[in-house]
């Protein structure tokens, strides 16, 4: 009898728990632009991901440029939405528009704090210095230049991140591209060997085609731990790279949403969900080995097999 009362109070909390789970299910409308196929394969990857959060219903609407804000409302109301997924730089402005509406999260771009929610592009400080401390243990001082505009909210919570490492962190402000370069030089002729790390982050004041080619070289002449949110950086000689696990954001994303719903304040997030690039070549040149453990946990290493 005690068995069967038993198997009973766990079948009706089952389906209590099922109930509240199809409560707590929310509509979302997820706002896809259409730029080119290699866009369209990043957003389907997104979008997957945010189908597999079970407490989810999404819908997909691909915008175009003849997509107005009637078209989306519309959508909207055919869906019962309950939150608004926008992503990528083209669907922001017109997202915007339905923020006194119902709760709208952005992704698939890089953001600045300005009263959105969303996630950004850029890559968490916290897993870049966890990452650090596994993949290049001697680096104990860390410098790196960017925009306040763009950055200054990542530095803020980078400069935390580090202080729990033990490792010192040098942010260089720089005002456009042309003072960034001209604080990248000044790094370049500060660090010095292995315990140094040179961190290139995602920022509009630091161009590829401007900074990457001295940085890389320097790196190597001097044996500097070189590490971005690039994985192409990785392919032309940067130690390591964090970049995007696209499903996995979509699946934050979904989680972000729910968030969202039910809480009227905006939240800005880096990304968390994120993959790894090693180049073993410049691993060997800084004198690190890496496990095979280590080395199967890797998702890209350069040069590739």
């Amino acid at each position: 009898m005690i068995r069967f009362i038993a198997t009973l109070l766990i079948v009706l909390l089952g389906m209590f728990t099922s109930a509240g789970a199809a409560e707590t299910s929310a509509n979302l409308l997820i706002l896809v632009p259409k730029i080119n196929a290699a866009y369209d394969r990043v957003f389907a990857e997104i979008v997957a991901g945010v189908a597999s959060h079970d407490g989810v219903t999404p819908t997909t609407m691909a915008l175009t440029n003849s997509t107005d804000e009637e078209d989306i409302q519309r959508a909207i109301d055919a869906g019962e939405a309950d939150a608004l997924i926008a992503l990528g730089h083209s669907s922001y402005d017109i997202a915007q528009q339905f923020d006194d509406r119902l709760p709208v999260i952005h992704g698939g771009m890089i953001m600045t704090p300005q009263g959105q929610s969303g996630i950004s592009l850029a890559g968490s400080p916290a897993e870049f210095f966890s990452h650090l401390g596994i993949i290049a243990p001697t680096v104990k001082r860390v410098f790196t230049v960017y925009g306040d505009q763009n950055s200054g909210w990542l530095i803020d919570l980078a400069q935390r991140e580090a202080d729990k490492r033990d490792i010192e962190l040098i942010a260089l402000a720089a005002k456009d591209v042309r003072d960034a370069v001209y604080r990248m030089r000044d790094v370049l002729n500060q660090v010095r060997g292995p315990s140094d790390g040179i961190w290139l982050l995602l920022d509009k004041v630091m161009p590829d085609q401007t900074v990457l080619p001295m940085v890389l070289e320097a790196a190597w002449k001097q044996n500097v731990v070189l590490f971005s949110n690039n994985p192409s950086h990785t392919k032309r000689g940067a130690l390591f790279a964090l970049y995007p696990d696209h499903h996995n954001m979509g699946y934050a994303l979904a989680e972000l949403s729910l968030q969202r719903i039910q809480s009227e304040q905006p939240l800005l997030l880096p990304l968390t969900n994120l993959k790894v690039s090693v180049n073993e070549r410049t691993a060997s040149h800084l004198g690190l080995r890496y496990s095979t453990d280590q080395l199967e946990g890797f998702d890209l290493i350069y040069p590739l097999r």
